[in-house]
């Protein structure tokens, strides 16, 4: 490994711009080719947005840890929210609530992370809560900076 970023963040939307510079920032460090970073990016921000619009958590805090390798990224969100059974989950573009007392479309979150993730799990933790861990292979602008990336590499 040759970096791993734990985070324990208030369950508040304020947080995800944060997140999302900080695994660019490291990302472009590293010389990771930009489609990648952008892919990262959208996925630490989907999310951390999740967590905050609907793991209505009573610990009101969520951790991300990011586990940077040579070849690929782990990025590992867990809530303390209501949890979800994947199979109760309203089709991409259908009407929901919006929080606000309006309507909104939605349901789109778990598509986009399936078609930028490399592999992708959801655990229910106990008592309650979520984990969700996701997998996205790295790929640098050239040899000599995954071979720099690997001398890190721990």
């Amino acid at each position: 490994m040759i970096m791993r970023l734990s985070l324990d963040l208030p369950e508040d939307a304020t947080c995800i711009r944060t997140t999302r510079l900080l695994s660019r920032s490291l990302l472009q460090e590293m010389k990771v080719v930009t489609l990648i970073i952008d892919d990262v990016e959208t996925i630490v921000a989907e999310l951390c947005s999740n967590v905050t619009r609907h793991a209505e958590s009573k610990a009101t805090h969520f951790v991300i840890t990011l586990e940077y390798f040579k070849l690929r990224i782990i990025i590992t969100v867990t809530d303390e929210g209501r949890g979800f059974i994947a199979e109760n989950i309203p089709l991409p573009g259908t009407s929901r609530p919006d929080g606000v007392g309006g309507e909104r479309y939605g349901g789109f979150g778990m598509t986009l992370l399936q078609g930028l993730s490399d592999k992708i799990d959801f655990t229910a933790t106990a008592p309650h809560g979520t984990t969700v861990r996701v997998e996205k292979n790295l790929r640098y602008e050239t040899e000599a900076d995954a071979d720099k990336a690997c001398a890190r590499d721990i």
